[in-house]
């Protein structure tokens, strides 16, 4: 196992990142509808660009470690329907892993935290 693979596995157990498999199955699904969100800074995605996929749509909404206001706000108005799997990221799974929470508590059923933009 290489190293990388150590350190997301590693972090995956303290953050609850999505098994890796669940993750590239659900982000390499052939149909529309699949969400990526976001949460890293303008700055952070200015400067590292962002992470698409063919056929999915991709959402911006910063976060802290500790908060996502805008998300808190407009959750509705960025996902309205609560079935449509999301995958959240951003720089190291910990933003992410806010973002997964109030998602969760906001009703929304398949919300899979990817991590870091670089696992």
């Amino acid at each position: 196992m290489t190293a990388a693979a150590v350190d997301y596995d590693n972090r995956a157990k303290q953050y609850g990142f999505a098994p890796k498999e669940k993750l590239l199955k659900t982000v390499r699904q052939e149909q529309p509808g699949v969400v990526l969100l976001d949460v890293r800074t303008p700055k952070e995605i200015a400067e590292t660009g962002a992470f698409k996929v063919k056929n999915q749509s991709w959402v911006t909404s910063s976060c802290t470690p500790n908060a996502c206001p805008e998300l808190e706000a407009i959750a509705h108005e960025l996902f309205p329907d609560k079935f449509v799997p999301i995958v959240v990221y951003c720089k190291s799974g910990r933003r992410a892993s806010k973002a997964q929470e109030v998602l969760k508590s906001k009703g929304y059923q398949t919300v899979l935290n990817a991590g870091g933009i670089t696992d």
